[in-house]
């Protein structure tokens, strides 16, 4: 079992800087329980731990519930950084003199129009069901009871389904109710009218929504590329561990209890296999929306006339995967403590085994070992702490010491929060297709995604030879650096070596033809298809990455504020030099070319 002194070390000791040391105060955390939640006092222009703390318990609160683009929860997001960047007097840099860039991204879900009717009554969607919002679709048929969801072994026949409403339980760890199931040849629900889930509680799954950005340069250029280069594979870069679409086959729908009652004409919970009820519509129209999207975009000027019209870019991405409910729900601890010995990439872990004998003896004993640092409770908000919430308070920390500080760079500095990097890269894809400011007046993109973890437990990925490789007290990642100049990773090194503690630089997720493709999956790829320089900084992956438990409470914030001052530091001499930085590699053969590592 882990020490839980390990688990939490997190000190809040203020770093020393080249500027005036502000005093502050915040709990100090080393080898104790942090909080759940925490409000702190002003922040100052120095990088600090209390900063980060104070700026990432209001970033990933649960009242952000997760982020995610398109919805009004990313949008209540990006209205705290535009307030920041504002008090900070940041330049704005997006549409229409304002500081937010908006994107035209469209929602395809479920219609109020939609409807479930059976003996009479009327069911409404978001309220009694839910269903994918893949297509419209109305079946109608008489209803059966066909036991427990995954329970194989005594299923109905696909005779006795064939054309049938069939109302299901959902089985052990519940899941997304009925949602893509009732594809396949070999599966005896294939030729059912419809798959209707029950609810194990009174509460529904939160609804599918399907997202597009409708980029016009973006789907012309590919076209373009692929006509001229028919043996190029198109294949669309995604964010790191996106979700995927809708599913096939039979209509999928879930519904609450009561529903289930009414379709079967009693309560599920005295229904038998095979059971019937009365005959039902189920009717599900989809309808297309607007859904409010936008990037965050704000610039410090430079001082010299010339320079200043050319600028680096600091971004991070300012979205993460949202929130889950009904069968979703988890116990926290259950899940961290299942996760740090079983699946310690987190989401990542694909296709780990099943938990050992002894494995399961390490959980349990880590699980009571949190119970007693916090108390127990049910979680369905992936918080997005460290993904990217750390990025995305990194950045606003960066542009205050600029901003408040007494160093004022030749070049401008622009620092973007982008928004819809889970969904593919959509808020870098939008900026360097359609920039605020000349695109090749920008000389490099410093990208920050996951920088607030790297301890000595964390497993922060694998390296090309699938080899487990782990974080340390001054542990950073670097990917992309040198792949278009050498001159950015040579001066991200001998900056690092002014640093009061240098980093040990990993490289190896950026070794080329690595199986995850990590050059590829953040926010500085975009910027690199147009053939300028970046560095990705990361910590790493690590047991909570796309997890409810990714949550400020883990974040170790005097190592994320050594890796703010580093970016800092790096944008400075980036910013000074008298030259832009030399880009001696190739560039991509077009910016819609597939990006491979």
């Amino acid at each position: 079992m882990l020490p839980a002194a390990l688990l939490f070390a997190g000190s809040t000791s203020l770093l020393p800087t080249r500027q005036t040391q502000q005093k502050q105060t915040c709990p100090a955390v080393t080898g104790a329980k942090m909080p759940l939640t925490y409000k702190g006092g002003p922040t100052v222009p120095d990088i600090t731990p209390c900063d980060l703390m104070t700026r990432l318990y209001i970033y990933a609160a649960d009242s952000m519930r997760g982020r995610e683009a398109g919805t009004p929860d990313a949008i209540r997001a990006t209205a705290y950084i535009e307030h920041e960047v504002k008090r900070l007097g940041l330049k704005p840099a997006g549409d229409h003199g304002t500081y937010f860039q908006y994107m035209p991204v469209t929602a395809r879900q479920l219609s109020a129009a939609s409807s479930i009717t059976v003996g009479g009554k009327t069911f409404h969607p978001n309220k009694d069901f839910a269903a994918n919002a893949g297509a419209d679709a109305k079946v109608s048929g008489d209803v059966i009871f066909g036991g427990t969801l995954g329970d194989t072994a005594n299923a109905l026949s696909a005779d006795a389904v064939k054309g049938k409403i069939v109302v299901m339980v959902a089985g052990a760890g519940g899941g997304r109710g009925g949602f893509g199931r009732g594809g396949g040849a070999n599966n005896p629900l294939a030729e059912a009218a419809a798959i209707v889930t029950v609810s194990s509680t009174p509460s529904l799954p939160k609804a599918r929504v399907q997202y597009t950005l409708n980029d016009t340069v973006q789907n012309e250029g590919r076209a373009a590329y692929a006509a001229a280069n028919p043996s190029a594979n198109q294949g669309g870069r995604g964010g790191r561990g996106g979700r995927g679409g809708f599913g096939g086959g039979a209509l999928n729908v879930t519904v609450t209890p009561a529903v289930a009652q009414a379709l079967l004409g009693k309560p599920v919970s005295r229904a038998t296999k095979g059971d019937t009820g009365g005959s039902a519509t189920i009717n599900v129209k989809v309808e297309t929306v607007a859904a409010e999207t936008r990037n965050v975009v704000g610039i410090i000027p430079g001082t010299d006339p010339v320079l200043k019209n050319e600028y680096v870019v600091i971004g991070a991405h300012a979205d993460h995967i949202g929130y889950s409910s009904g069968g979703n729900i988890v116990e926290h601890d259950s899940l961290k403590a299942y996760n740090m010995i079983a699946r310690v990439e987190g989401a990542d872990s694909r296709g780990a085994a099943p938990p050992t004998p002894e494995q399961w003896a390490r959980i349990n004993a880590l699980k009571d070992s949190l119970r007693k640092i916090y108390p127990a409770r049910k979680d369905s908000i992936s918080n997005g702490a460290d993904d990217d919430g750390s990025g995305s308070v990194s950045i606003l920390e960066i542009a205050e010491a600029f901003a408040k500080g007494p160093i004022k760079p030749k070049r401008s500095l622009i620092f973007i929060w982008q928004m819809g990097e889970e969904k593919g890269l959509w808020g870098s894809q939008w900026f360097t297709n359609h920039p605020t400011v000349p695109r090749d007046s920008i000389v490099a993109d410093l990208n920050l995604d996951m920088v607030g973890r790297g301890a000595p437990t964390d497993i922060t990925g694998r390296d090309k030879e699938n080899h487990e490789l782990s974080g340390a007290t001054n542990y950073l990642q670097l990917v992309g650096s040198r792949r278009l100049s050498t001159e950015l990773g040579d001066i991200a090194e001998s900056v690092n070596m002014s640093e009061p503690t240098p980093f040990k630089f990993d490289y190896s997720m950026d070794a080329n033809g690595h199986p995850q493709n990590i050059y590829c999956r953040s926010d500085h790829a975009n910027y690199a298809r147009y053939g300028i320089p970046v560095i990705f900084f990361t910590t790493g992956g690590h047991a909570d990455y796309h997890q409810v438990t990714d949550e400020p409470e883990y974040i170790q914030y005097t190592h994320m504020a050594a890796v703010d001052k580093l970016v800092y530091d790096i944008a400075v001499k980036v910013a000074d030099l008298d030259h832009r930085v030399v880009v001696d590699k190739t560039k991509p053969d077009s910016p819609f070319a597939r990006c491979q590592q």
